[in-house]
């Protein structure tokens, strides 16, 4: 469904980080398909021996040709964007 196969994982950014400068975002509360994606992620990012966990709050860091880009799953909104917020 979203582009990722190609990129390459570079951080996992636990609870309370989220994305900003968002380019997408939608309701993610029983989307079976964006619960795929999220399990996909964590699967791609221990594959790279990041590690990372299944919360409410996560962003996973990716990058694809020099650039990052952000897919957050932040309170049942998942959203795709440029940048990254710390609380």
């Amino acid at each position: 469904m979203f582009f990722f196969y190609k990129m390459n994982p570079v951080e996992f950014h636990p609870y309370t980080s989220s994305v900003q400068e968002r380019i997408f975002q939608m309701e993610s509360h029983g989307n079976k398909e964006l619960e795929e994606l999220r399990h996909d992620l964590i699967s791609k990012f221990k594959d790279a021996g990041i590690q990372c966990a299944n919360d409410n709050k996560i962003v996973f860091e990716l990058e694809y040709n020099g650039k990052h880009i952000f897919y957050g799953f932040y309170d049942g909104v998942f959203s795709i964007g440029f940048g990254l917020r710390h609380a």
